[in-house]
C-alpha cells in the first residue's frame, strides 16, 4: 500500500500495539486528508489503527491485522472558540493540556481530568471514554460534548450534533463514538460546551483504618448541603479519602468545614490548597493486572467487600459513580472468572484494561453489540478500522 505523508516518516516501532507493528504510517494535516487515506485503506483492505498520543492503546488487544498507524496528532488546531456562548470546536489531534491552556486564557475550562491529559488526545481520550474523578460533580464526556465529525472506513465524512452542516440519521451519532476504540470511525473533529473556571478548587483528605469506615465519611459527606466535585478512596499502604471541592470560594469553605466534621473519626485529616499532587492519577506497572469494575451505587460496598478479598496492591473506589480500578499481579488473572460471576449477582461487570495476552477483557457482551456490530458493517464495510480490538468483531 502506497500512503504519501507530507513528513518523513517517523520510526515505525513508535507505533507497536503489544508485539504489532505497522507497516506504514500516516501523518494527515487535514480531515480531507484522513477521508483520503482511509478510502485508500477500504479498498486495499489495509487494516488501519488511529493513533492519539498512544496514551492508552494498552487498553485493547492487539489488532488481529495492522497494516496502518493513522497518526492524528497534526489536526491539532482550535477551529472556533465563542467564549460568549461557551463553546469550543477542535480538531481531535490537539491535547487536552492544549485546549485546556486555551481556554484558561478566557476563565474557562472543560471539567474533565482523565490520565495523562497534558499529551493525551481529545480524540483518543473520547474513543476510549476516559474519564476521571470529576465525573462525580461533573459528569464525563458526553456530557460535555456537542457535536463530532468523524471520518468513516471507507472515507465517508459524517457529522452530527450541534455546530455542525447535517446530521446523518437524524440522532446523536457522535455518542456512539464514545468508547468505540475508533472501530467505528475515526474521530476527527468535536464540539464542546465549557464551563467557567471556579473561583476556588481545594480538597480535605483522611486516613481510615478501614475501607468499610472510608465509605461511611463518603456517604455522610456527599449529603446535601455539601456537593463534592470529586470523591475517591484509595486502599494501598493506607486507606485514604480524598474530596474535591470547587465553586465560589465562600461556598467551597463552608463544604471543607462539613468534610472534615464527616471525617471526625478519621486517624487523620488535613486540607489541601493546591491539590492538583494529590489528584494525580499513579503510573501503572505493564506487567500489572488492571480491572475497572462497575457496580450499582447500592452494591458499591459489597462489591468493595469482594474486591478486596483479591488483595489488591492498589484500588481506587468511586462513591456515587459505583465504579473501582484495582491493580493486582498478573497471576490473579485466574481469579477474575470467579470475580465476575460474583459481580454479575449485582449486576456489575469487571473490564481488564490492562492484563496478559489472550485474557477475556470484557467478559459478557452488552444488550447493544448487534446494534454495534451492525453499524460497524454499515460505517466499515470493508472491516479495516482495528480490527479484533473491541466487542464488534
Amino acid at each position: 500500500m502506497n500512503v504519501a505523508s507530507p513528513q518523513p516518516t517517523p520510526q515505525i516501532a513508535a507505533y507497536a500495539i503489544g508485539e504489532r507493528l505497522p507497516h506504514h504510517v500516516a501523518q494527515p494535516a487535514t480531515v480531507a486528508e484522513v477521508a483520503e487515506v482511509l478510502a485508500a485503506a477500504s479498498r486495499t483492505q489495509a487494516a488501519v489503527a488511529p493513533w492519539g498520543a498512544g496514551t492508552r492503546q494498552f487498553l485493547t488487544n492487539p489488532p488481529l491485522r495492522y497494516d496502518l498507524a493513522l497518526d492524528l496528532r497534526r489536526l491539532d488546531r482550535v477551529i472556533e472558540y465563542h467564549p460568549a456562548d461557551l463553546v469550543v470546536m477542535v480538531e481531535a489531534g490537539i491535547s487536552l493540556g492544549a485546549l485546556q491552556a486555551v481556554l484558561a486564557e478566557r476563565g474557562q475550562w472543560l471539567p474533565w481530568d482523565p490520565p495523562a491529559p497534558e499529551t493525551a488526545t481529545i480524540g483518543g481520550l473520547l474513543a476510549t471514554a476516559a474519564w476521571g474523578p470529576l465525573r462525580l460533580g461533573y459528569g464525563g464526556p458526553r456530557d460535555w460534548l456537542l457535536g463530532m465529525r468523524v471520518v468513516l472506513g471507507d472515507g465517508r465524512i459524517a457529522q452530527s450534533g450541534g455546530r455542525v452542516v447535517k446530521n446523518v440519521a437524524g440522532y446523536d451519532n457522535h455518542k456512539l463514538h464514545l468508547g468505540a476504540f475508533g472501530t467505528l470511525g475515526v474521530i476527527a473533529a468535536v464540539t464542546f460546551k465549557v464551563a467557567p473556571l471556579p473561583e476556588r478548587i481545594a480538597s480535605v483528605r483522611a486516613v481510615f483504618a478501614t475501607p468499610a469506615a472510608a465509605l461511611h465519611a463518603a456517604t455522610a459527606i456527599r449529603q446535601p448541603p455539601s456537593q463534592p466535585v470529586a470523591l475517591v478512596i484509595t486502599v494501598a499502604e493506607t486507606v485514604t479519602l480524598a474530596v474535591r471541592f470547587a465553586g465560589v470560594a465562600a461556598a467551597v469553605e463552608r463544604q471543607l468545614g462539613l468534610a472534615t466534621a464527616a471525617c471526625a473519626r478519621a486517624e487523620a485529616v488535613a486540607l489541601s490548597v493546591d491539590d492538583r499532587e494529590l489528584w494525580a492519577v499513579p503510573s501503572t506497572p505493564d506487567d500489572a493486572l488492571v480491572l475497572r469494575i462497575g457496580v450499582p451505587e447500592r452494591m458499591l460496598a459489597a462489591a468493595v467487600d469482594a474486591v478486596t478479598a483479591l488483595a489488591p496492591s492498589h484500588l481506587s473506589i468511586f462513591p456515587g459513580l459505583g465504579l473501582m480500578v484495582g491493580r493486582w499481579p498478573v497471576a490473579a488473572a485466574t481469579h477474575l472468572p470467579a470475580l465476575r460471576q460474583t459481580l454479575a449477582g449485582m449486576d456489575g461487570y469487571a473490564v481488564v484494561e490492562r492484563g496478559p495476552a489472550g485474557i477475556d477483557r470484557w467478559g459478557p457482551p452488552p444488550p447493544t453489540i448487534d446494534l454495534m456490530r451492525a453499524l460497524r458493517r454499515r460505517w466499515d464495510p470493508a472491516g479495516i478500522l482495528n480490527p479484533g480490538r473491541w466487542l464488534v468483531e
